[in-house]
């Protein structure tokens, strides 16, 4: 699933994307669907149909992965490579993160099952 395509991200952030880094277009979309309440998620988005916040926040998220070069790693903890060590809090940019907030998207003010879970009517 990609929710940009490579014109679209370079037009916005002046990036180009190499032929060896276009997996990392789907990686950012992965990463930012995940994020998206269970209510509000649509499998067939493409970047045509998804909603623009959705496709804002996965572009603002993979310029973080540029910028901030984080790999995609399975732990928090301690990054170190020779004498350079670094504590890592996040690969999610919080500025990706605030564009779903504010758009509805990944709203956290009440309790998980209520805004991101799917209701189950029982009984019906």
């Amino acid at each position: 699933m990609t929710f940009f395509t490579e014109q679209e991200f370079k037009t916005k952030y002046n990036i180009t994307i190499s032929n060896n880094d276009l997996w990392k277009i789907e990686a950012a979309s992965q990463m930012i669907y995940s994020q998206v309440g269970l209510r509000y998620r649509d499998p067939n988005w493409t970047a045509d149909t998804v909603p623009t916040p959705i496709k804002n926040a996965s572009m603002e998220q993979l310029r973080f992965m540029y910028e901030y070069d984080i790999p995609l790693i399975d732990y928090k903890g301690r990054v170190e490579a020779g004498d350079m060590k670094n504590e890592l809090s996040s690969d999610y940019s919080t500025l990706a993160l605030r564009i779903l907030a504010n758009a509805g998207y990944q709203y956290r003010g009440n309790p998980l099952n209520q805004n991101m879970g799917l209701s189950l009517p029982f009984g019906d």
